[in-house]
């Protein structure tokens, strides 16, 4: 018999890439479920779906009021047993006695450990994807607030599970160092597609995808376009959670004839869309602990894409373009420093990076990933 495997997660795993292929990495091997929150169906796991809170802006002035004082009060568990999540606990009740509980969302993983309260055999695996406690660490207020949850959940629940991953070593260095847990690195690979690198026109053309915000510095990307040479063209794929802030980019773009906005695909369609391009670009700054150790998942997807990457000198990018000679880092963070890079590069050079992602791009895929997973899991429960 199948050993039994719960997804737990704070949205739509449909949505959310690494959720998403652990849940296809596990689902052949393992009766897999999923718990998230508004989930959607998913092919070959069984989903099942809590109701998402209000948010800030719905909430009343004293409703988010109520919220900043839980955490000021440090009455946390009002802020873990909200009225929509608590049917999380009519669920795992509903099901077989679990061998595994995964945690996407460490908000969740008080839950794992009420379940584990009458199933005491019960794992449970956390997916750290960024360090909590300093989420938004230039917010004044949040450190005070939420950043002060999200330390009283590190240091309460993280020694209390069996197992954590984490997105890449600096982050689980600094899990280690400040709550003394192991982790182990486990990469957000996407699958492997059969593609040949596309071949290189008049025109170089570079993508961005991924979310526009300010902290991301996503304006650098009109000085970027501006300042290309005339035979690069710069494509952005974005969304953002921030009301306005695309259509204000836009808008500041309306004169730039060499930067065109594309409408998202789907997650799943992101690789062999991408294959048109010829350069993949990541502009992220180190303004803040996570940003500056960011392993993004477009990272990533642009090797699965057979594009030359090109990105901001962040360590943890930096070693993988030097190791497999996939594209550059410029010199700095600023916009002129990746415009530099850009314009540096002839044709020759963008399809040899091109040819290398080619080559890399089985080794740092989920296919590689599948076997490290299924380790962790098996040494979990036997």
């Amino acid at each position: 018999m199948k050993k039994k495997i719960a997804i737990l997660a704070d949205f739509d795993i449909a949505k959310r890439p690494r959720p998403f292929r652990l849940a296809m990495m596990l689902k052949d091997k393992y009766d897999i479920c999923a718990i998230a929150r508004e989930c959607s169906f998913v092919e070959g796991i069984q989903c099942f779906s809590f109701p998402a809170p209000k948010t800030s802006k719905d909430r009343t002035e004293k409703e988010n009021q109520d919220i900043i004082n839980y955490c000021k009060n440090k009455e946390f568990d009002k802020l873990i047993y909200t009225p929509n999540r608590m049917v999380i606990f009519d669920i795992l009740k509903s099901l077989p006695l679990l061998d595994v509980i995964v945690i996407e969302d460490i908000a969740l993983l008080p839950f794992a450990i009420e379940y584990r309260k009458f199933s005491p055999n019960t794992k449970i695996l956390i997916d750290l994807r960024e360090y909590y406690p300093l989420e938004y660490e230039k917010d004044s207020l949040w450190l005070k607030s939420f950043g002060v949850f999200f330390e009283h959940l590190c240091q309460k629940y993280l020694p209390l599970v069996d197992k954590a991953i984490v997105v890449n070593g600096a982050i689980g260095e600094k899990y280690r160092n400040v709550f003394g847990i192991d982790v182990e690195v486990f990469y957000s690979f996407p699958p492997f597609v059969s593609l040949d690198p596309s071949r290189l026109t008049d025109t170089i053309k570079i993508i961005y995808h991924g979310f526009l915000s300010p902290d991301r510095h996503s304006h650098n990307l009109l000085e970027i376009a501006k300042n290309l040479d005339k035979h690069f063209c710069l494509y952005v794929m974005g969304l953002s959670n921030q009301k306005d802030y695309l259509e204000d980019i836009k808008h500041s773009a309306y004169d730039i004839t060499n930067l065109k906005f594309l409408p998202p695909v789907d997650m799943k369609d992101i690789v062999t869309f991408c294959n048109q391009f010829d350069i993949g670009i990541l502009t992220l700054q180190p303004n803040s602990f996570n940003n500056a150790n960011a392993l993004p998942n477009k990272f990533f997807e642009y090797i699965q894409s057979r594009l030359c990457v090109v990105s901001t000198p962040l360590f943890e990018i930096k070693k993988f373009i030097d190791k497999y000679k996939i594209g550059r880092t410029s010199e700095g963070f600023d916009a002129k420093d990746i415009v530099q890079t850009l314009n540096n590069m002839d044709k020759k050079t963008i399809f040899s990076y091109k040819e290398n992602a080619s080559k890399a791009s089985y080794d740092l895929s989920m296919n590689t990933n599948i076997s490290k997973i299924i380790s962790i899991i098996e040494g979990l429960i036997f």
